[in-house]
C-alpha cells in the first residue's frame, strides 16, 4: 500500500521503475543511447507540468537514484544531520546495487578495486601433472605447470593428434580396403563431447579410441623398413637370372636356344606378372599392409 505517500512520490516511484527497465533493457548499449531514451521518457512524464510541479516531482525521483546511477535497487536517500556512512555500510549498498549491473560494468568494478589496491591481481593457477610426463619431459618431480601455457600446449598438441588421427585412417583406407583393422571411432567428434562435458562419452572411451590411431602410427612407421625389405626380396628371387634359366631350360632344345627362351619367359610371364608399375606398387603396398597388420597386432617384425 503507498497511499501515505505524496503524489510526488507515487510519481516518482512510478516513474523510478519505468527507468530501471529502460536500464535493464538498454544494458547492452553505449551511455549516451541510455542517456538519450531516460531523457526521453523522464520528459514525457514532465509534459504539462507548471514548473513548481516539475521541480517538486524532480526532487522525489531524484531521492530514488544515487549520484552514481544504477540499475539496481537503491535505498533512500540520506536524511540531512546523519552523521557519513561508514566504510561497512557504504560497502554493504555497494554489494545490494551490483545486483542489477551489467557484466561490462562489473569487470569495471574490478578493475577500479584492483587500482585501489582493494583487489589482488588474479594470478595463472598452476597444475600438478603425472610423474610418468614429468619423467618424459626431463623435469624434476616437483615441476607444476601455469594453467595458461598448459591450455596453449594441449590446444596445440590436440590440433595436431586431430590431423594425425584423420590423415592417417584415410590413408590406412585406401591402401587396405579389406583390412579388419578399421577406424572405430571420430577421435574429433568423440573428444569434443567429452571435452564439452557430456555424459555419454566416458574417458575410457576417448582414451581407446587414442590408443587405436597411436598403434596405426606406430605399426606404420614400424612396417617401412622390413616390408621395403620383404619386397626387395621376392622381386629379387622373381627376377634372378638363376630362377629364370631353371624355368626355360625345359622349354630349350635344338630349334630353341636357352637365351631366347629365358628372354621370352621373362618378357612375356615375368615382367608382365610382377615387373609393371602398378604390379610393383600393388606390390610394395601388400607388403606394407602385412606389416603393418602383423604390428599392429602385436606381432613381430617379419624380415
Amino acid at each position: 500500500m503507498e497511499s501515505h505517500l505524496s503524489e510526488e512520490s507515487l510519481w516518482a516511484s512510478g516513474l523510478a521503475a519505468r527507468l530501471r527497465v529502460l536500464q535493464a533493457n538498454f544494458a547492452d548499449d553505449d551511455s549516451a543511447t541510455r542517456r538519450d531514451f531516460i531523457v526521453q521518457e523522464i520528459e514525457r512524464a514532465l509534459k504539462g507540468l507548471v514548473p513548481e510541479q516539475r521541480k517538486a516531482r524532480l526532487e522525489a525521483l531524484a531521492a530514488w537514484f544515487p549520484s552514481w546511477q544504477t540499475s539496481g535497487p537503491v535505498r533512500d536517500a540520506q536524511p540531512a544531520g546523519r552523521p557519513p556512512e561508514t566504510p561497512e555500510e557504504l560497502l554493504e549498498r555497494f554489494l545490494e546495487a551490483l545486483h542489477g549491473a551489467t557484466t561490462k560494468q562489473r569487470d569495471d568494478f574490478t578493475k577500479r578495486l584492483q587500482d585501489a589496491g582493494l583487489v589482488p591481481e588474479q594470478t595463472d593457477a598452476t597444475i600438478s601433472v603425472a610423474p610418468e610426463i614429468l619423467k618424459r619431459l626431463s623435469l624434476p618431480d616437483t615441476a607444476t605447470f601455469a594453467a595458461s601455457r598448459v591450455a596453449t600446449a594441449f590446444a596445440l598438441m590436440l590440433d595436431m593428434a586431430l590431423a594425425l588421427d584423420q590423415f592417417v585412417w584415410k590413408i590406412w583406407k585406401e591402401v587396405a580396403p579389406k583390412s579388419l583393422v578399421r577406424q572405430e571411432a571420430d577421435l574429433a567428434r568423440l573428444s569434443g563431447h567429452y571435452l564439452g562435458g557430456s555424459a555419454d562419452v566416458s574417458a575410457a572411451q576417448v582414451r581407446q579410441t587414442v590408443e587405436k590411431t597411436r598403434k596405426l602410427l606406430a605399426s606404420y612407421l614400424g612396417a617401412t623398413r622390413p616390408a621395403a625389405a620383404a619386397f626387395a626380396r621376392e622381386r629379387s628371387r622373381l627376377l634372378d637370372p638363376n630362377a629364370i634359366e631353371a624355368l626355360a631350360r625345359p622349354e630349350s632344345g635344338m630349334m630353341k636356344s636357352l637365351e631366347s627362351v629365358c628372354w621370352r619367359k621373362y618378357k612375356d610371364q615375368i615382367y608382365r606378372e610382377y615387373g609393371g608399375e602398378q604390379m610393383m606398387e600393388r606390390g610394395i603396398q601388400d607388403a606394407l599392409v602385412k606389416q603393418v597388420e602383423t604390428l599392429y597386432r602385436g606381432g613381430p617384425v617379419q624380415t
